[in-house]
C-alpha cells in the first residue's frame, strides 16, 4: 500500500512598515517617507526566518526592486527565491506583496476595479489593490491567495466607507475567481485596519444568500492582537487584530493552528506582529 505523507505548509501575513528606498519616484508621494534603515529591514528578516513561514503575504512595500534588494541582502534568497509585486493605487507608493518558497502563478492585479462608495457619486477604487496568484503547495495542493490592504482608520468616517465597500468588492473578485479553481482551496490575508467583528471583516465571514462565507482562522482565539507592537502607541490606543488570514472552508478543513510572531526585534521591525496559519493535507 502506498500511504502519501500529509501536505504541511504554513501562510503568513506580515505588514513590514514602509519598506522603502531612497529613490524619489516620479508620481509618487514617497518624498516623506524615509528609506527603512538597514537595522530594521535585518529585524524583519529576523521575524521572517523564525517564522517558518512557507508563503508570505507583504504590505507597504514599495516596489519590486527594494523587496528583492531587501531579500537577498538579509540572505533570504535561498529561502524566499519568488517574489511577486504589482503596483497598485496608493498615492504614497504602498503595494501589496508575495515571498514564497514555491513558484507563484498566475498574478492578476485588480486595482482597476470599481466600484460603488455609500454617499459617493464617484466610483471608488481599491486604495492598494487586491493581488491574486496562485501557488502549488507540497503534496501538489494548488492554493489560490488574495493579498490586500485596505483603507487605514485616519480619513474618518469617509475611511469606514471606503473599507465596507473595498471588502463588498474584493468579495466579489474572490467568488468569481475561485468559483471553478481545482479543489476550492483559497486564502485572503492582508492589513484590513479593522477587526473581526468589523462590517468590512464579516463581509467576509457572515453567509450571504447563497451561504457563502470564509472562515477566520483566528475565530477560536478573539483576544489575539496585531498591533501595535510600540507600548507608547498601545497606551494611546490600545491594542487590536486587524491583520487577518480568512480562508475557505475546504481549506479550513485542513487547519492546524495559528500563531502571532512576537521576537525580541519586534519593534525594531515594524509596528505590526506578523500572523500565520498552519494547515495539513492529508493524502
Amino acid at each position: 500500500m502506498n500511504i502519501q505523507s500529509p501536505a504541511r505548509f504554513t501562510v503568513a501575513s506580515y505588514n513590514v512598515l514602509n519598506l522603502f528606498d531612497n529613490v524619489d519616484d516620479p508620481g509618487k508621494k514617497d518624498e516623506g517617507t524615509p528609506a527603512k534603515s538597514a537595522e530594521s529591514q535585518a529585524a524583519v528578516a529576523e521575524v521572517m526566518v523564525s517564522s517558518g513561514a512557507d508563503v508570505i503575504a507583504l504590505q507597504e512595500v514599495e516596489n519590486l526592486e527594494i523587496l528583492t534588494a531587501f531579500r537577498n541582502q538579509n540572505g533570504l534568497g535561498k529561502t524566499y527565491p519568488h517574489l511577486l509585486l504589482l503596483e497598485g493605487n496608493d498615492n504614497r507608493g504602498i503595494d501589496v506583496a508575495l515571498m514564497s518558497k514555491y513558484p507563484i502563478q498566475n498574478p492578476v492585479s485588480h486595482k482597476e476595479t470599481t466600484f460603488k462608495v455609500e454617499k459617493e457619486e464617484k466610483p471608488g477604487r481599491f486604495l492598494r489593490d487586491v493581488l491574486q496568484a496562485d501557488i502549488e503547495m507540497p503534496g501538489k495542493i494548488p492554493v489560490r491567495f488574495f493579498v490586500t490592504h485596505f483603507a487605514s482608520k485616519l480619513g474618518g468616517e469617509r475611511s469606514d466607507r471606503l473599507r465596507k465597500a473595498e471588502a463588498r468588492a474584493a468579495r466579489e473578485i474572490i467568488q468569481k475567481e475561485t468559483a471553478a479553481f481545482p479543489g476550492q482551496r483559497y486564502v485572503l490575508l492582508g492589513d484590513f485596519n479593522d477587526t473581526p467583528e468589523s462590517p468590512a471583516v464579516k463581509t467576509f465571514t457572515t453567509p450571504d444568500k447563497n451561504g457563502w462565507a470564509m472562515r477566520d482562522v483566528f475565530a477560536d482565539a478573539p483576544d489575539t492582537v496585531s498591533y501595535p507592537t510600540d507600548e507608547e502607541a498601545a497606551a494611546k490606543w490600545g491594542r487590536k487584530k486587524i491583520d487577518q488570514i480568512l480562508v475557505s472552508p475546504q481549506l479550513m478543513e485542513s487547519f492546524q493552528g495559528h500563531q502571532v510572531h512576537h521576537h525580541p526585534a519586534d519593534q525594531q521591525a515594524s509596528d505590526h506582529w506578523m500572523i500565520s496559519s498552519r494547515f495539513e493535507v492529508k493524502g
